[in-house]
């Protein structure tokens, strides 16, 4: 059987279009089935190792997808009918429905999810849709189609790959993508060299195939041997395998650092990658950064040290993680469009439903819930309660992670997080050890209850001879009462205490009540 293929690839988009339909075309050819590729134009630099043809010649270009689906039409029209696998952004209904009057089955591998098909099959392999699906099923408009939509699906290499031997270098890479432009980590590249200088480490830097100005990071190779860079390479397989910690785009890497089970940093470097940070937390990914912060040299390079000095803890994030990933994706792909089999292709894993408990229960803060509790401090509820306003960014948050000394604990009901608090030391005065307490809510079931439920906790479950400090927003009224209901004092404005927790937390004794226990 034909399989006409028609996707794109350029420095905008990147290569992961092309690559993942070339890993389907594999295995369509193992199948005996023949692979005819159909690209805008074709490039000097990226080979495709099946037969291709151009869509547009000469001094054509992309107009439309209408006018698109016409030549394509024209260009396979005298082809023996087959099947067309669809990948790429441009393409909606519109150009399905003019095509799919030839060929009697439409594949649309589709992770964007913002646009309404036409097609036989509909592959999304997204996270965000498991274990509960939140794919729209009414965009698609062609009765009796299959949805292959979980994270089983995925299209990764599957290319055998060596383990590496045992080696006292930390290997860390960095991809930004396979059109990236390489200039923008020039800056960076000099000051995580600096930050590592004399410490086992080596940085390498993947330039891909459509990677433009990277001579300034060739030149930085050879004068600092704890640079290298990889050029070109035709698989990122080995070299991710190969990396105590990988830094890259949040694009099709997602899927094989979690197959490698390779300690990762994932950075949103274009619109089309916003992943939800808890969806890739189910892959074992629990390092979600944005192009901005990925680009502050200074902070960013101080947190790979970070990482590197607190490394076993970090690669335990990626540890038993909830989907286990494989590289039969595509072979189950294929199981699917060529099996008579028309019954509905959702087999997902059975979700654990809730527990409707009302019991109240106390656990230590654990690493794993990093970014929960930074979706909770970041509630507009309770930064209008919180000294500093402003949303905490990623980066900011993980670097605090590895450094704070504060104990944390959450407040549960039955499964469900209901509460943070904690307590921390902060100072000691006059011969005796202050600690901090404090709390914020991370549901709107949170009340009153809840929150006297924890701070009783609390008080029970410390030392005696510790010397409790807290501090409440003047206009935060229900605080205030509990404060008072539990036992805490008010300290006068006038007290040694006061300025200095005003000197030592930046605090302003004219918006706050400091109490005391």
């Amino acid at each position: 059987m034909n399989i006409y293929i028609r996707t794109n690839f350029n420095n905008s988009i990147g290569l992961g279009h092309i690559k993942r339909t070339i890993r389907i075309a594999k295995e369509m050819k193992k199948r005996g089935h023949n692979c005819i590729f159909y690209l805008d134009k074709f490039h000097s630099k990226v080979k495709v190792p099946f037969k291709s043809i151009e869509i547009y010649s000469k001094n054509k270009t992309y107009y439309n997808e209408t006018e698109d689906a016409k030549l394509f039409a024209k260009s396979i029209k005298n082809k023996t009918p087959g099947i067309v696998i669809l990948d790429d952004y441009r393409f909606s209904k519109i150009w399905q429905k003019l095509v799919s009057s030839i060929y009697h089955k439409i594949v649309v591998i589709d992770d964007l999810e913002n646009k309404k098909h036409y097609a036989d099959f509909i592959i999304n392999y997204n996270p965000r849709n498991y274990p509960i699906v939140k794919y729209n099923f009414k965009n698609n408009k062609k009765n009796d189609c299959q949805f292959l939509i979980h994270p089983k699906y995925n299209i990764i290499s599957k290319k055998k790959i060596k383990t590496p031997s045992h080696s006292k270098i930390f290997n860390i890479t960095i991809y930004i993508g396979g059109g990236s432009d390489q200039k923008i980590l020039y800056e960076l590249t000099k000051e995580i060299l600096k930050n590592i200088e004399g410490k086992k480490i080596k940085l390498i830097i993947v330039i891909g195939v459509l990677t433009k100005n990277y001579n300034q990071i060739l030149k930085l190779s050879k004068k600092n041997k704890q640079l290298k860079y990889i050029l070109k390479p035709e698989n990122l397989s080995s070299v991710i395998k190969n990396s105590k910690l990988f830094i890259g785009s949040s694009g099709t890497s997602i899927f094989e650092t979690a197959f490698y089970k390779t300690p990762s940093i994932l950075i949103k470097m274009s619109k089309n990658q916003d992943s939800n940070i808890f969806s890739l937390e189910k892959l074992g990914h629990y390092f979600f950064i944005n192009k901005k912060e990925f680009l502050s040299s200074n902070k960013f390079s101080k947190f790979i040290i970070l990482i590197y000095e607190n490394y076993n803890r970090f690669r335990i994030f990626n540890k038993k993680p909830e989907i286990k990933i494989d590289n039969r994706g595509s072979n189950r792909i294929l199981d699917k469009i060529f099996s008579k089999n028309r019954k509905d292709s959702l087999n997902l894993s059975k979700i654990n439903e809730r527990s409707n408990s009302e019991i109240l229960k106390v656990r230590a803060v654990r690493d794993k819930d990093i970014n929960h509790y930074l979706h909770s401090r970041n509630l507009e509820i309770n930064r209008n309660n919180s000294v500093n306003k402003k949303k905490i960014s990623n980066l900011e948050h993980y670097s605090w992670w590895f450094r704070t000394k504060r104990k944390s604990q959450v407040l549960l009901k039955g499964q469900e997080k209901i509460l943070y608090f904690y307590e921390e030391k902060i100072f000691k005065h006059k011969s005796e050890n202050y600690s901090i307490s404090g709390w914020f809510a991370c549901s709107k079931k949170c009340s009153i209850k809840e929150i006297l439920f924890a701070l009783n906790w609390q008080r029970k479950n410390t030392k005696h001879n510790v010397k409790w400090i807290s501090f409440v927003k003047k206009s935060n009224k229900m605080s205030i009462l509990m404060s008072k209901y539990i036992g805490w004092i008010k300290i006068d404005v006038k007290d040694e205490l006061t300025d200095k927790l005003n000197s030592e937390l930046k605090i302003s004794k004219n918006d706050y009540i400091f109490y005391k226990r």
